[in-house]
């Protein structure tokens, strides 16, 4: 039996992901981390990526981005960001990618990760940008 890596914030139901990474090994992760219900949405080329903003953005609840920081990588950060403000994203780079997590994160990622990445690291910072934000105390009143 796999081990339950990740584990939603809310009532399980099915999630869609998009996942942007010419990196099969990446896809082996993501096997790993998503253990409940999801509908992960692959995409091996910007151009793919972008139709899938397209045809489906709305139904999106994160976005995964796999990328060694290529401008056509931050161009669909940060296409997707600006037509998706609330979506959560996840960015991965190379182990020598500071750069382009800076650039990442300026484009709109809610996180950025450098490679080689762990399953349950990987989980904790999906499950971090995913979780349901609270709001302010001042905004709680009753």
């Amino acid at each position: 039996m796999r081990s339950n890596f990740f584990n939603w914030s809310e009532p399980v139901t099915r999630r869609t992901v998009l996942l942007f990474t010419c990196d099969s090994c990446f896809d082996e992760l993501i096997a790993k981390v998503f253990s409940e219900p999801a509908i992960i949405l692959g995409a091996r080329t910007v151009r793919e990526a972008l139709q899938i903003v397209y045809q489906r953005g709305r139904e999106l609840n994160l976005a995964l981005m796999d990328f060694d920081g290529a401008c056509h990588g931050m161009t669909l950060l940060s296409a997707v960001h600006t037509c998706y403000e609330r979506l959560p994203i996840v960015v991965t780079t190379s182990e020598h990618g500071e750069d382009a997590s800076f650039l990442a994160c300026a484009n709109g990622a809610q996180t950025c990760l450098k490679k080689p990445l762990s399953a349950v690291g990987f989980a904790q910072a999906i499950a971090d940008v995913t979780a349901p934000r609270r709001q302010p105390v001042a905004a709680q009143q009753l």
